[in-house]
């Protein structure tokens, strides 16, 4: 008797286990813990050197690239990023400007970035709907980039916007002929002089520099796995040739002598317009302040891994 009773009390207890379990499994959160999270980000990119002022709105240039968080408490999270994206800048864009518009320089560039950086969520975020869905932040960190600046050779010069030549009338060497219209990378030229005997100190620029991303942005999730987010980020960088200038103009015959006439001729471009060559020594550009790049982008994101599971609160 005592035995039926006790295998009767054990079978209860096991289907009030087992209720229990099946309503625990019901009403579970699928993603609680900190996760991680993989999406894109896509937006848009500029630059400020010395080819803008500020931000000129038409050399604006679509962004886009890969984001993976992993939200490491609800205040803290870490993130990793690979971006593509392209820079540019003229001085066609200040024609009023008349310095910029005899100097008549420009250059457009592939941008290629990977950062790591931490975002401090002011509110926390707490991954759900049903904690704190959303929050502003502001992050920081450190990146590597890659770039080449270019220009576009214009062997006859430009006569939409020339004072006194015509389309007709070659302005540069008859050798040059076979570059016109080509995109020319500056970095090889020594545009500046760099590594020549007379400035050997001035080294060539390297192509793949570091960066310090920071900024500010707002995210939401829209389920327990999805959540998009806006932010603005700016790249402190440690150049000043983003764009290929920074310093004077240096004798035309020793960037010829060193690096040939199509350096020579991309050094100073002010006779594409019609304007006398600037002087040896005279300011090409300003190395009072590095150049910087800024991105305006969203991100996408989706849980992927990780997370713990625990029941609904009641």
């Amino acid at each position: 008797m005592h035995i039926r009773r006790s295998m009767k009390s054990v079978k209860i207890l096991i289907a009030l286990f087992l209720a229990g379990s099946a309503t625990q499994a019901f009403g579970q959160k699928k993603f609680k813990g900190k996760p991680i999270e993989f999406g894109i980000t896509l937006g848009a990119a500029n630059y400020m050197g010395d080819l803008s002022k500020l931000v000129a709105i038409n050399e604006t240039h679509p962004m886009g690239g890969l984001i993976c968080r992993f939200n490491y408490s609800d205040f803290i999270t870490l993130r990793g990023t690979a971006v593509y994206s392209r820079l540019s800048g003229k001085d066609e864009n200040y024609s009023d400007d008349a310095f910029r518009n005899r100097r008549n320089l420009s250059f457009r560039s592939p941008l290629i970035e990977f950062s790591g950086t931490i975002e401090y969520n002011i509110l926390g975020f707490g991954e759900t709907q049903r904690a704190t869905p959303a929050s502003p932040y502001i992050f920081i960190g450190v990146g590597v980039f890659k770039y080449n600046p270019k220009a576009q050779f214009k062997y006859n010069g430009n006569p939409d916007l020339a004072n006194d030549i015509t389309g007709a009338t070659p302005i540069h060497h008859p050798d040059l002929q076979k570059f016109d219209n080509e995109w020319i990378e500056l970095q090889p030229l020594g545009t500046e002089g760099q590594e020549t005997t007379k400035f050997n100190e001035r080294k060539r620029y390297a192509l793949t520099q570091l960066s310090i991303p920071l900024g500010i942005g707002y995210k939401k999730q829209f389920d327990d796995f999805w959540a998009w987010g806006i932010e603005f980020g700016v790249r402190k960088t440690f150049t000043d040739y983003l764009d290929d200038i920074s310093l004077d103009y240096v004798d035309e015959q020793i960037v010829e002598g060193n690096n040939g006439r199509l350096a020579a001729a991309m050094r100073d471009r002010s006779a594409e317009k019609g304007f006398v060559k600037f002087d040896n020594g005279m300011s090409r550009g300003t190395s009072k302040a590095n150049d910087w790049y800024m991105f305006l982008n969203f991100t996408l994101t989706r849980k992927l891994v990780g997370g713990k599971q625990v029941c609904f609160q009641f």
